[in-house]
């Protein structure tokens, strides 16, 4: 596993870390599978956390949970 030594990341650092394009991070963001936090209406920055867990998932993409109650089969 890759060492993060920042507390929060860009989209595009979190784009080359996962191997894909920003867009789909930014895609991530806008539909509520990455965490982020909002700086502007164009910045984001996504915690470590969100990061981590994003690449432990691997290849499949966080899936949106409608009930935070629920429980998610991995």
């Amino acid at each position: 596993m890759t060492r993060l030594p920042k507390a929060f990341y860009s989209p595009s650092e979190v784009a080359r870390l996962a191997s894909v394009s920003s867009s789909t991070i930014l895609k991530y963001i806008h539909d509520g599978r990455l965490a982020a936090v909002r700086l502007s209406k164009r910045t984001y920055r996504i915690p470590r956390k969100s990061v981590i867990r994003m690449l432990e998932l691997g290849a499949r993409p966080p899936r949106r949970v409608e009930d935070p109650t629920a429980s998610v089969d991995l």
